[in-house]
């Protein structure tokens, strides 16, 4: 019945002595115990790591962008639509904007 309830302890309460994971250490070196590691704070830093990673792409895309708009703009304003048109264009969106 023990083995039903805690499956991936390989026969090892908490709380008894059990040996450390074979060819797991921490980030110090530390031999890893699968009764003290893990969890939540595991998966928070996950989260965190995650996040930011996701916030790098986001400002990576947004600045690569922000650069090559001026670039498209002035092509399209000197291949297509003029002086006078392109000022009038773009005074008129910065005001709807």
């Amino acid at each position: 019945m023990a083995d039903t309830e805690v499956p991936f302890l390989n026969g090892a309460q908490a709380g008894t002595d059990e040996e450390p994971l074979a060819g797991v250490s921490d980030y110090r070196g530390r031999p890893v115990y699968r009764s003290t590691s893990g969890r939540w704070r595991s998966a928070l830093f996950v989260v965190v790591v995650e996040s930011n990673a996701a916030a790098a792409a986001a400002v990576n895309a947004w600045s690569g962008t922000a650069s090559l708009t001026p670039l498209l703009g002035a092509f399209v304003a000197d291949s297509w639509l003029g002086r006078y048109r392109s000022i009038i264009l773009a005074g008129t969106l910065y005001v709807l904007i």
